[in-house]
């Protein structure tokens, strides 16, 4: 992973850092951003990141991090450039990935994989094609989609997914649609969902979850809005989360991070 620029790039680095140091700069305001949200004490001890421009290339990332023992725990896509958070020690004992151009042929597959054992673990879309990431282990739990255009519709689909003891697994946004998954789970109650007009609102809500007692887990951007998924269940320690505009200072800045002992836990990219 490259780490050149590091120290000479280190004044452009937007860093958010924990709740009491939670900053942006004036002067970045409508940049785009790369984010890492990292922690202590979770699982996933060994990790690993590849980032490749085209899909086909990143395909072979995947496949080798396979051969070595991995799993993909998070696939993240924006501003030309497909990423992946490969762990060891995870839960996913198997896995396997579909690309599809439409989402109606995409909600087949993710059908067909159900059929096969497996469960829809992450969804990303990026350069015209919908990537679904499949896997089999413990823990597992049945699922539920939807596709929907109109962001504004997404606080009742929660209110309607908690209603049946159901919490947001997973949300992503592309070709125009919100793609989202709820699964059913006895902790459901411990979740909160924020959604953000810019970044300034979402930094205002890490703060007040953060000093409540909760982890951010997920965060997704889409049609100018910053998404937080929350939970008060993990236990992880020590979370921040880190925005950096350049992406090899990025890259570089997640080795900074295994260094000092976190561990990545989600990414995302976005407009701040």
């Amino acid at each position: 992973m490259r780490q050149t620029g590091y120290q000479n790039g280190k004044k452009r680095w937007l860093k958010w850092l924990t709740a009491a140091m939670l900053t942006l700069p004036g002067a970045a305001v409508a940049d785009h951003v790369w984010v890492g949200v990292f922690a202590k004490n979770t699982p996933y001890q060994t990790q690993g990141f590849e980032s490749r421009k085209y899909f086909s290339e990143f395909a072979l990332a995947i496949e080798d991090r396979w051969k070595r023992g991995y799993t993909l725990l998070d696939l993240e896509q924006g501003y030309h450039r497909w990423m992946g958070l490969f762990v060891k020690g995870g839960s996913y004992k198997a896995q396997a990935y579909t690309s599809r151009r439409d989402i109606e042929k995409f909600m087949k597959v993710v059908e067909l994989r159900r059929k096969q054992g497996y469960t829809l673990t992450d969804v990303e879309w990026g350069n015209g094609r919908w990537v679904g990431v499949f896997s089999k282990g413990k823990g597992l739990k049945p699922q539920e989609f939807v596709v929907f255009e109109e962001v504004e519709k997404f606080p009742g689909l929660v209110h309607n997914a908690l209603q049946k003891g159901m919490k947001l697994d997973h949300i992503t946004y592309g070709d125009g649609r919100w793609f989202a998954a709820f699964v059913k789970d006895p902790a459901y109650k411990t979740q909160v969902i924020t959604m953000s007009d810019n970044f300034e609102s979402l930094q205002n809500d890490l703060r007040k979850k953060w000093r409540q007692g909760y982890k951010v887990l997920d965060l997704e951007f889409g049609f100018g809005k910053w998404i937080a998924v929350y939970d008060k269940t993990k236990l992880y320690t020590h979370e921040k989360v880190d925005a950096i505009n350049d992406f090899d200072e990025f890259t570089a800045y997640v080795n900074h991070r295994w260094k000092q002992g976190f561990h990545l836990i989600d990414l995302a990219d976005g407009i701040n």
